[in-house]
């Protein structure tokens, strides 16, 4: 039973944890990337890196990331419009 409750709350920790960062501004992301990087541990990984960036590429939208894909990305290049 200890162990089903540990992994319960284990699960709704990382639960709350991913909503707030989705739910959370660009700007705000990063803040929180730089105080990770902060710790000795973490900043040597590749993968906060790799997320510091795509979150500064995701500032370039008005809304602080909703337009990841604009009409002038390679992968819409291919439509013809009339």
């Amino acid at each position: 039973m200890l162990v089903q409750q540990f992994v319960v709350s284990v699960l709704v920790m990382a639960c709350a944890l991913f909503a707030a960062w989705r739910l959370s501004t660009a700007r705000l992301r990063l803040r929180a990337l730089d105080a990770l990087g902060t710790w000795p541990l973490v900043r040597r990984t590749s993968w906060l890196a790799v997320l510091r960036r795509r979150t500064a590429e995701g500032l370039g939208g008005a809304c602080g990331g909703c337009a990841q894909r604009t009409p002038a990305s390679p992968k819409t290049s291919h439509v013809r419009r009339h």
